[in-house]
């Protein structure tokens, strides 16, 4: 752990739990010995999330040829991990302690971005695993909704900034605090004894992957894919006040890592704001 972070945590206190739901769901579904029945079990206890489940499993997201009418049938077709990861997507939101206008557009950002990424994930040349993609972007911006729940009042003039003065969300986060949302989200993943390839793409998307010493392309291609993701829906204003137009994605060192070029920018801002769009409120 970083010594910027230790003072800050021995202040707020421990670092928050996994989602209780979403840690039950998560450890049955690495098991195989798990059947539908058994995971069918652990969410149905929830009916909220079990409608949210549906809801999602219904949607253009994943455009089944007929209606999904229980549960059993969602975990039989989308698969124990993409459930797992829809569990843990719907479950995010109750890690929040406030809910006002700045936390929704957290969350919106952090969903649509998992979403975004899943689709992303077989374009072109990109080549991620399609569900560790989602948990990537889902997850990425962790530490900011600790850090909203922790120093609210300080992390709403953090907000103001971004959003008032085009401040990058890290660099005003290291300036307010000495760390910032990456380094603390990657210690709440770690908590969560999540793959260690999740906690490097959370810890390092805003980084060049290009000088990362990851211990495999796998790893390096999923975190330049979040960070890609992120800055394509902060370019679209998505979980923003607005548009950040002035971000040139085909400039990111991730981008070019994929092997994304000039010619790809239109294309890939559209699947974007098209899956953006297919994904919105489906979370709620």
């Amino acid at each position: 752990m970083s010594d910027r972070l230790k003072p800050y945590l021995a202040v707020v206190g421990d670092l928050p739990g996994i989602p209780i739901v979403a840690s039950k769901v998560m450890k049955a579904a690495s098991d195989e010995n798990t059947s539908a029945d058994d995971l069918r079990e652990i969410i149905e206890k929830d009916p909220a999330l079990t409608a949210r489940i549906l809801k999602v499993a219904n949607s253009s997201l994943y455009a089944f040829s007929r209606s999904i009418e229980t549960l059993r049938h969602a975990i039989s077709l989308l698969g124990f991990r993409t459930v797992a990861n829809l569990v843990m997507a719907a479950s995010l939101k109750d890690v929040f302690k406030n809910f006002g206008l700045s936390e929704k557009l957290l969350w919106e950002h952090a969903t649509l971005a998992g979403a975004v990424a899943a689709r992303l994930s077989g374009y072109g040349s990109i080549d991620v695993e399609r569900e560790s993609a989602f948990t990537a972007g889902l997850l990425h911006d962790l530490g900011k909704i600790v850090l909203s729940n922790t120093a609210r009042e300080r992390y709403q003039k953090i907000i103001m900034r971004t959003y008032n003065e085009g401040v990058a969300f890290h660099e005003a986060e290291r300036e307010e605090f000495g760390f910032d949302h990456a380094e603390l989200g990657a210690l709440v993943a770690e908590k969560w004894k999540l793959p260690k390839s999740l906690v490097q793409a959370i810890r390092h998307h805003h980084h060049d992957p290009t000088g990362y010493p990851a211990s495999d392309a796998a790893e390096l291609r999923l975190i330049a894919l979040t960070s890609t993701v992120t800055l394509c829906c902060t370019r679209l204003g998505f979980g923003r006040s607005g548009p950040v137009e002035a971000i040139d994605v085909a400039a990111l060192p991730a981008w070019g890592y994929l092997g994304l070029g000039e010619g790809d920018v239109e294309s890939v801002l559209e699947e974007v704001s098209e899956e953006a769009k297919n994904a919105e409120g489906l979370f709620t």
